[in-house]
């Protein structure tokens, strides 16, 4: 489904949803945390239900058939970034800016300029300056091609939309001027003095007035000023400018690290220069020699035929073309010397202006001229300068530690200042908490990180050997933040205390500290060069045997986990015991993801398999916290793989097999477990077969495959009898649940209560509960409803103890269904509720259609046809999504009931015939059920 966000919102929704729909369009792919969307919406003082009412909009947006899905931290736009008007527009201008051929930078220009219908509900202004940019580029492209008289209509509309943007109006100037319209181009003129004069109180800028000088004299040098924008708030550079200024002629190399403005001084400089070099400025965004060559011969009017293929003719046609002519040319972003030699001219007079990245050599009679960050005093200028002063002024120490934030790097304060500047209700301070915290600044800030380099080498050097060494310790390892589980086994505290007196360290919170992304960069490129590999490793092992200690004594045993590695590392459970284990966890796992990925990265496989390992059994899988699960499992299969060690690798695989089983991708979780029981089996470990077994019989049930999953569970139970009570137990509640569906209910009630038994000897609670409720559901199949009520609520309260949410669910889920056969409806309403809103909070599509089945019961049973109709079918559809078929015919059973209550026998029998087909094919107890059917629902017509 295409989402169009660049003018009325598509598809069309109500005003609110549109636009939250606009705003996770902006952020396709990427989670938009609530408070955001919330303080986006509604602003400053969003209503008191906003965060129930942005729900209600969510789903909305849901119901019209967008992929807008709900995670931890808010929600996203699952689509492909090109399914949005927006990012196909940026990718447009991106091909644009990086092509050489003039006519396909304009046809990618003009696509990208005609996806635009109208004004965006959202981000409107900064938008907007998007489109701008892209327009004004594409009237240089086709001023280069020489299309002056087909850009006049088109530049007087884009003038007309943005009436203050000089340059459009000077482009306008210049495409008449060239079209021999020359007393057009001067009433042009007046028309932009009047109109920022009336508006703004400003005369029209030095550029401009040239512009109009030059057409007034008719001189054709106004044909040749290709410069881009010269930014109106260029701040400092003093010294920089100075020597450019002083200059008469040459090359001059303006070099330094990304974002420090190397482009704006050379653009500038060339600005102020242009009176002094009258037959050109020209630009050049450097991609090859040949390329840039055409650019700039067709700069200078040399027509296309003229202009030969091969770069070396063409770079003696432009020495020839320039040569005793004053042009000052600007070639920016160069990355080699062989890229420039063919550009230079030959005649004296000319001022060439080279920006780049690197410090190269190679060109004889250079002048450098370096360039680093600016200076407090000069960033808090040019946010003044973005900003205007009165802004500035009310929170003078706020605005010094935005610029403080942004490393002083240029493009970092412009960024700031422009989202500043595009939200005039925003007090500064604001932004500058929004800076303080680490996961956003990223989004805030971007820029490279060696433009803190030499910033930061000062205050290095100054620090006493052992600061020094701790610096580099917290760069190497890689984490966000060093809580006190970690640093107390790493570090001393005074030591910390001296990274921050030199404002390395923040401290956040109680006895923990941050460390700054571009400062922690700087950090560990230290720590690799002057420190040794094995000390380096040695920290990251150290952090992880500390994050074990920790975490060890939080962990609970996972069902279907393999059991804990962790003891072979000696650790020892500290006495961290945190009020809030949740709220721990939560707040950790990104810390702990990362270390696991960390440890990887270095090769250090075992202390990565068991971090990661442990981390299923105490989190990662009692909250579904699949993409941590993941990430961790995959950094550390690939540290496995290359130390060669298959015990591990089987062990992970069978860990990445119960991940993609509890997501509900059954075959890519047959195909982990089946691989991880073959290593397995070839090393001889019983009890690593018996847990991949396990694994493979369930999936094989809810692939409907009973014969396969009888198979696999009754050889798990046999490995796993005398060593591992509680992996048993689960062989015989997959057994017993297996024979619950084939209507064996003796054989299913002895199998599960055995399998309680074991569970409750094994102190395995969840387990324990897991049975009960399993024994419910078979006195529910029979009918017999206060049997089954009795077992699910005592599994409901044992669940809650567990903290497994997700079974909780579950539990609840087969409750309602109790209580709906019983014709307590409103009971069984609110745990439906409550069930689908836990599945949807943890992402579980199996659940949330098993809910949404029940709830078409519960709506079948109450009379709402059409509304049982609506959420049946979904449940089918998922049902069908996620391949599993006794379900899906359970629910076309269903949906045929609702065709026949609603008199349509036709429908109800196709139903009922293909629902007949699925049953019979796998051989469970509905098979004999069938015939009832008609005369169970058929009723309700007569």
């Amino acid at each position: 489904m295409e989402v169009r966000i660049l003018g009325p919102v598509e598809p069309s929704v109500p005003p609110k949803p549109a636009q939250i729909l606009a705003v996770l369009a902006v952020e396709c792919g990427k989670i938009v945390p609530v408070e955001r969307l919330i303080d986006l919406i509604w602003g400053e003082e969003p209503p008191p239900q906003a965060r129930k009412s942005l729900q209600v909009h969510i789903s909305s947006l849901r119901r019209a058939g967008l992929p807008v899905e709900h995670r931890a931290a808010g929600y996203v736009l699952n689509a492909e970034l090109e399914s949005v008007d927006l990012h196909l527009f940026r990718k447009l201008v991106a091909k644009a800016h990086d092509e050489t051929d003039l006519k396909v930078k304009a046809e990618a220009l003009n696509n990208a300029l005609q996806l635009w219908r109208g004004v965006p509900v959202v981000f409107a202004q900064t938008l907007d300056v998007q489109r701008l940019a892209a327009a004004e580029q594409l009237v240089d492209v086709e001023l280069a091609l020489g299309r002056h008289a087909e850009l006049i209509e088109k530049l007087g509309t884009f003038v007309a939309e943005y009436p203050l943007a000089e340059r459009l109006r000077g482009q306008l100037m210049t495409a008449l001027a060239r079209a021999g319209r020359r007393a057009d181009a001067m009433r042009v003129f007046r028309e932009t003095r009047k109109v920022l004069v009336d508006e703004l109180g400003v005369e029209p800028g030095e550029q401009l007035q040239q512009l109009y000088r030059d057409v007034l004299e008719g001189a054709r040098d106004s044909r040749r000023n290709y410069l881009p924008r010269d930014a109106g708030d260029f701040t400092g550079r003093d010294r920089e400018l100075s020597r450019l200024l002083d200059s008469d002629g040459g090359v001059w190399w303006i070099e330094g690290p990304a974002g420090v403005g190397k482009s704006a001084l050379a653009v500038h400089a060339a600005h102020r220069l242009a009176e002094r070099y009258p037959d050109g400025q020209l630009f050049v965004d450097l991609h090859s020699p040949s390329g840039a060559l055409d650019a700039l011969l067709r700069a200078m009017d040399v027509p296309s035929e003229r202009i030969p293929e091969s770069a070396e003719e063409r770079a003696a046609l432009w020495r020839a073309t320039v040569g005793g002519r004053r042009v000052v040319i600007v070639l920016d972003g160069v990355t080699s010397v062989s890229q420039v030699r063919p550009l230079l001219p030959g005649s004296p007079g000319c001022l060439t202006l080279i920006t780049s990245r690197s410090r190269l050599c190679g060109l004889e009679g250079v002048r450098r001229v370096p360039l680093d960050v600016l200076s407090g005093d000069e960033a808090v200028t040019l946010l003044k300068r973005i900003l205007g002063d009165d802004r500035v002024s009310d929170e003078p120490d706020q605005a010094k530690e935005v610029a403080r934030l942004c490393g002083y790097l240029p493009l970092a304060v412009r960024i700031t200042g422009a989202r500043l500047a595009g939200r005039s209700h925003w007090p500064v301070s604001k932004l500058v908490r929004r800076l303080s915290d680490e996961r956003s600044r990223l989004d805030e800030l971007v820029a490279d990180d060696l433009a803190v380099r030499s910033s930061l080498e000062l205050t290095y050097r100054a620090l006493d050997e052992n600061v020094r060494s701790a610096y580099r310790m917290f760069g190497f390892l890689g984490l966000p933040e060093l809580p006190s589980f970690l640093w107390a086994h790493l570090l001393d505290e005074d030591v910390l205390d001296q990274l921050v007196d030199a404002r390395l360290l923040d401290v956040i919170g109680s006895a923990r500290y941050r460390m700054h992304e571009l400062v922690r960069l700087h950090a560990r490129e230290l720590a690799e060069a002057e420190d040794p590999q094995h000390e380096r490793e040695d920290v990251v092992r150290r952090a992880v045997v500390a994050a074990l200690s920790t975490v060890d004594g939080l962990t609970e045993q996972l069902f279907l986990a393999v059991p804990r590695m962790q003891d072979s590392l000696g650790v020892v459970t500290t006495a961290v015991r945190p009020a809030d284990k949740d709220a721990w966890f939560a707040r950790e796992e990104s810390l702990l993801t990362r270390l696991v990925e960390r440890a990887a990265e270095l090769g250090l496989a075992e202390v990565a398999c068991q971090l990661a390992e442990v981390l299923v059994f105490a989190w990662f899988g009692l909250r579904n916290r699949y993409e941590a699960w993941e990430r961790t499992h995959t950094a550390a299969l690939e540290a496995v793989w290359q130390a060669g060690d298959v015990r591990l690798e089987a062990v992970l695989r069978c860990s990445l097999g119960q991940m993609h089983y509890k997501r509900d991708n059954l075959i890519e979780a047959r195909s982990w477990f089946d691989t991880a029981q073959t290593l397995f089996v070839n090393l001889g470990d019983k009890h690593g077969e018996a847990v991949a077994m396990n694994g493979i019989g369930m999936v094989c049930r809810d692939l409907g495959e009973y014969p396969c999953a009888l198979e696999a569970l009754g050889r798990a139970r046999e490995l796993l009898e005398s060593q591992d009570p509680e992996g048993m137990a689960h062989a015989l509640y997959g057994i017993g649940s297996i024979k619950r569906e084939f209507g064996d209910d003796q054989g299913a009630f002895d199998t599960l209560k055995h399998a309680e038994s074991v569970y409750r000897e094994a102190k395995s609670r969840r387990g324990e509960a897991l049975a009960a409720r399993g024994i419910g559901l078979v006195h529910r199949a029979r009918g017999e409803l206060d049997l089954a009520e009795e077992h699910i609520v005592r599994a409901y309260e044992m669940v809650a103890g567990t903290g497994d949410e997700l079974l909780g669910c579950y539990t609840a889920q087969a409750w309602a269904k109790v209580l709906l056969r019983k014709g307590l409806f409103d009971p069984a309403e609110k745990l439906i509720a409550t069930a689908m809103n836990g599945c949807r909070d943890v992402g579980d599509r199996f659940g949330e259609a098993l809910v949404r089945r029940t709830l078409g019961e519960w709506r079948l049973a109450s009379g709402d046809l059409p509304g049982a109709t609506i959420v049946l079918t979904e449940a089918l559809t998922s049902f069908a999504d996620l391949g599993l078929p006794l379900w899906r015919a359970r629910t076309l059973r269903d949906l045929g009931a609702v065709h026949a209550c609603l008199g349509d026998m036709a429908g109800a029998d196709r139903l009922w015939d293909e629902a007949a087909g699925l049953f019979t094919r796998l051989g469970t107890r509905e098979v004999g059920e069938v015939r009832q059917w008609p005369a169970q629902w058929g009723l309700a017509i007569s």
